[in-house]
């Protein structure tokens, strides 16, 4: 790996997310709105943040796991004109399952290096209410002949990683229970709102409102109430709860992304620029290690630039369990002060497309406000057995 040259260097001008709402026919925020306005609203709002020209977008990418009925259709495209953009700004939806927003933006990075492309939108949304993520989905038998059903349950996968790595359901509810304080402190300070488009959706009485809060995020929650749950993938003999599970979420985040010459020429101060990016496989049965696997080829990647796991000030690593997240930090090394410093996935929700976005979001934002803070990793775990990484430098 080399130093780039400003042509090629992608940069984030600019970072937004809808708050994050629980995927819940009764309650949740967002019951009454389509997935597709949600990722409008942010598309939009990237645009009007960043200042950019909105005739030099080529490009729009968006992740989504469910690429059907309101998210179906190349929503991607579909977004775009919503969003006002013109017809010649062109849209692609990409499936990597929990890692699509995280691959978009990774996938324009990509672009930009090999000089395809200049300015584009990158991001995801999902509803998990409208489109439940296991629902009409018929996987071919011999998907199977080298893993087992099993693999289809991500809860089973993250049953299997705390049973052999020892991981303790009070392990678990511990790190559930700071996430959820993170995320509280972190919104009590105000820290997400700069981060939030607002958007209208209904209170729990149906009445319309504007939503600028994480609904997921609990003040109260407890180590005795947790440890009140049943197992919900192991009845009995499981150590996985709801509460050391991610909530099922509906939500959307985008990112403008160019070259950094490009920035240069509109005039416009990038917030961080992309240094490298890393996908990887693992056997399915273990999904959770997909951050490890991708974080070690990332970082051998970036080694002939100096940079070592010690130079990563943040890191914000999916939490689709409590259970891989903590097998994450411990297999890397990580200093768990230093991970999903504002809370994660556990406390604030993980819309599965849009969540890649959501924690590049968040760490761009935490950068900034960091001063002695450089460098921040976005890592994933993905469903099947797959892993993904992006390292970003604050400027």
């Amino acid at each position: 790996m080399h130093q780039r040259t400003p042509d090629i260097t992608p940069v984030i001008v600019a970072c937004c997310r809808t708050a994050i709402g629980r995927a819940h026919a009764e309650r949740g925020v967002f019951r009454h709105v389509r997935g597709d306005d949600l990722a409008v609203a942010v598309v939009r709002g990237v645009v009007e943040r960043a200042g950019v020209d909105p005739g030099t977008v080529e490009d729009v990418v968006l992740g989504a796991t469910q690429q059907r009925g309101e998210l179906g259709g190349n929503v991607a495209r579909a977004v775009a004109m919503m969003a006002g953009l013109p017809f010649t700004t062109a849209g692609t939806t990409v499936n990597r399952l929990c890692g699509s927003s995280l691959q978009a933006l990774a996938q324009a990075c990509h672009a930009i290096g090999a000089r395809a492309a200049d300015v584009q939108v990158v991001g995801g949304v999902e509803h998990m209410h409208h489109l439940p993520m296991e629902s009409a989905i018929d996987m071919h038998p011999r998907a199977f002949a080298r893993s087992s059903r099993g693999m289809l349950s991500m809860g089973l996968t993250a049953e299997h990683l705390a049973a052999t790595h020892g991981i303790s359901r009070r392990a678990q509810e511990d790190f559930a229970i700071e996430s959820h304080a993170k995320a509280a402190r972190a919104d009590d300070a105000g820290l997400f709102e700069d981060e939030i488009v607002r958007v209208l959706g209904h209170d729990e009485a149906g009445c319309i409102v504007e939503v600028c809060a994480d609904q997921g995020i609990r003040r109260d929650t407890s180590g005795e109430s947790m440890a009140a749950l049943e197992p919900v993938f192991l009845p009995k003999v499981g150590t996985i709860t709801a509460a050391t599970s991610a909530p099922l979420s509906d939500g959307a985040a985008a990112l403008l992304v160019m070259s950094e010459a490009e920035a240069t020429r509109q005039g416009l101060e990038p917030l961080a620029r992309v240094v490298a990016t890393a996908v990887v496989g693992v056997p399915p049965s273990a999904m959770g290690t997909g951050p490890v696997a991708a974080t070690r080829k990332l970082l051998a990647e970036v080694r002939p630039l100096g940079i070592t796991l010690g130079d990563i000030d943040l890191v914000e690593l999916s939490e689709a369990f409590a259970a891989q997240a903590i097998h994450c930090i411990d297999a890397l090394g990580l200093d768990p002060a230093r991970v999903n410093v504002r809370g994660g996935g556990l406390a604030i929700g993980h819309p599965l497309g849009a969540s890649g976005a959501r924690l590049t979001t968040t760490l761009v934002h935490a950068l900034r406000d960091e001063p002695s803070a450089r460098l921040g990793l976005a890592t994933m775990c993905i469903g099947l057995g797959q892993g993904i990484a992006v390292l970003v430098e604050r400027t």
